[in-house]
Parts: structure tokens; sequence; C-alpha cells
């Protein structure tokens, strides 16, 4: 259960990450270069890497011996 939360936090949170990369990278190109830039489809790309990345450090975060 933890690990599927983990997944489901990390597709949320790595889409509103690709939504705020992607929108930095459009204001970036028009400040720069008077025209808009961007990745296709980055919000998802980030998702999918998110979802990966998250349960990964959790567990690993798990797996460590607590100092006490």
């Amino acid at each position: 259960m933890r690990l599927f939360l983990a997944v489901i936090v990390g597709i949320i949170g790595g889409f509103i990450v690709g939504i705020a990369l992607s929108s930095f990278i459009g204001i970036l190109g028009m400040v720069l270069w008077n025209e808009p830039m961007g990745i296709k489809f980055l919000p998802y790309f980030t998702s999918f890497v998110c979802a990966i990345l998250v349960p990964l450090i959790d567990h690993k975060s798990q797996s460590r011996p607590s100092k006490e």
C-alpha cells in the first residue's frame, strides 16, 4: 500500500512539476529569444520519472537504521 501511494504521489507531483517547468521554459524563451519555446509532453515525462524516483527514495529512507 505504501508503494502504491508513493507512485501516485510521484505521478501527481511530477505532473505539477512538469507543468511549472514547461511554463518556466516558455517564459524564458519569450524573454531571451522573443519566441515561445518548450518541450512537448514534458509533464508526462516528469510524472513518469517521479513515479519511479519517489518510491526509490522512500524505500531508501525506510531501510536506513535509526540513530536512536
